[in-house]
């Protein structure tokens, strides 16, 4: 009985962590709304994994047309917490709320969903064929195949997307696709 008792008590504090409101510098999440309109959305993050990334600026990369104009507008969400179904930025994205909204911003219409997102555009053979701007897609789930990740490449192995509960948008390593997906025009280098 003790051993029960045990595992009983472990999953009651497992189960508070997923409880506990989330914080960002050290508000609550009503507070975002105030916090990303006074941060102006730019820059700046509160996970301390995503500060091990390098800047944007300091990558050395061509960011100019098309693809530099997405990156430059995915930066500029770095920080907004992560929240599953979110679309508004005030509130909290989900990846594919935030590649969608991004994107939107330059004129291009994704579907809501990454599995949806993963038909657009055309496909990239490879991350080294990858430009910034294009979207990588993931398969995290072995119980249910098929897309549920997405995030926008920035370049050197890069990409910015926001991964989970508990964290915020962030630039994180592109590790290994499932897809590549171009859908910017083919000219927007």
């Amino acid at each position: 009985m003790d051993g029960l008792a045990q595992v009983q008590a472990r999953i009651a504090s497992i189960q508070a962590q997923f409880q506990a409101p989330v914080r960002v510098s050290g508000r609550a999440p009503s507070d975002w709304a105030s916090v990303a309109a006074s941060a102006g959305l730019t820059g700046g993050t509160t996970d301390p994994s995503a500060a091990e990334a390098p800047a944007i600026s300091s990558m050395g990369l061509d960011l100019t047309g098309a693809g530099g104009a997405v990156v430059a507008k995915a930066e500029q969400y770095l920080g907004v917490p992560y929240l599953w179904g979110g679309t508004d930025p005030a509130k909290g994205l989900d990846c594919s709320g935030f590649t969608q909204l991004v994107y939107k911003s330059q004129g291009v219409d994704l579907p809501r969903v990454s599995s949806q997102q993963a038909t657009a555009g055309q496909p990239v053979a490879s991350l080294h064929d990858a430009r910034p701007g294009d979207l990588l897609f993931f398969d995290y789930s072995p119980s249910r195949p098929g897309i549920d990740h997405v995030g926008i490449y920035v370049g050197n192995g890069q990409m910015i997307a926001a991964p989970q509960p508990g964290e915020v948008v962030k630039m994180q390593s592109a590790g290994q696709p499932t897809a590549i997906r171009r859908v910017l025009p083919e000219g927007a280098a």
